[in-house]
């Protein structure tokens, strides 16, 4: 059962709280009916969010007493597990992650470099054409062109020099820490990257009118350029210290991010470090 957080945020008094138990009292029945059941609570901080002690109603006040009840209900069933995700966990109320509601927490980190190589196979696949001209430099081997093709994308990727220099952080004891680009790869990035790639080829074969085009290294350079140069704005004074949290920083020890432009990025040399 995938649960948007922000989807079942309703303004009306009680109706998020309704949703809630109508959710779990799903799960109950499918449970008694043999299934093993999946309640799995996506950008959970959106509603389950720490609650306040002010004045003012705060919609956590009462939804957070309904999850927690709602899971208390669920310790003699032993086939619903209850799964939530969040990039900020510290806004999540302390209730709701305690032993016997949430008894394992999970951090998945960033991919490291065999990681975002496994990871590009993966949107990389063999359904998708490659470029003709790699695929006789290996005597039209397709699987070990692929596999070139995945070695020299995660190597541009991974290269550590000023046209890859992403953010600079620069820390409250007077240090400064300088991000590549390999210091923000996820999962989505590189989906998004495999997808851009896709996209020339496509557009290629249109212009060329050809059906023999494929997916070439250069397109896989292009995307990953195209992909941080349009984030390179990032992080917005209003959200940065969310940036923070997801490249591992603490907001109390950064006095501020800066991204590094374009303009002070020069081409690859040989200099560089892989």
């Amino acid at each position: 059962m995938y649960i948007n957080g922000p989807k079942i945020l309703n303004m009306w008094l009680g109706e998020t709280e309704r949703m809630v138990r109508e959710i779990f009292q799903t799960a109950r029945n499918k449970a008694k009916d043999g299934y093993l059941v999946f309640i799995f609570v996506d950008e959970a901080e959106s509603v389950l969010r720490t609650r306040s002690s002010g004045r003012w109603l705060n919609i956590s006040n009462t939804v957070v007493p309904q999850f927690c009840a709602e899971m208390d209900g669920l310790v003699a069933l032993d086939n619903v597990v209850v799964m939530i995700t969040s990039n900020r966990p510290d806004y999540i109320d302390p209730a709701i992650l305690r032993p016997e509601r949430i008894d394992r927490k999970v951090k998945v980190g960033r991919p490291n470099r065999a990681d975002t190589r496994t990871i590009f196979g993966i949107y990389l696949h063999p359904n998708i054409p490659l470029d003709p001209d790699l695929v006789r430099e290996h005597k039209g081997n397709e699987a070990a062109a692929r596999d070139e093709l995945l070695d020299l994308a995660v190597e541009y990727l991974w290269r550590r020099n000023e046209e890859t220099s992403f953010l600079e952080v620069y820390m409250r004891n007077g240090g400064v820490e300088t991000l590549h680009w390999r210091d923000l790869v996820s999962g989505a990035l590189v989906r998004s990257v495999v997808e851009r790639a896709k996209d020339f080829a496509i557009r290629r074969s249109i212009e060329r009118r050809s059906a023999t085009e494929g997916v070439t290294l250069e397109d896989l350079r292009q995307a990953i350029r195209l992909e941080y140069k349009e984030n390179e704005i990032f992080p917005k004074s209003d959200a940065q210290e969310d940036w923070l949290k997801l490249i591992d920083y603490e907001p109390e020890n950064v006095a501020t991010v800066r991204p590094i432009r374009a303009e002070r990025a020069r081409p690859s040399t040989p200099r560089d470090i892989i």
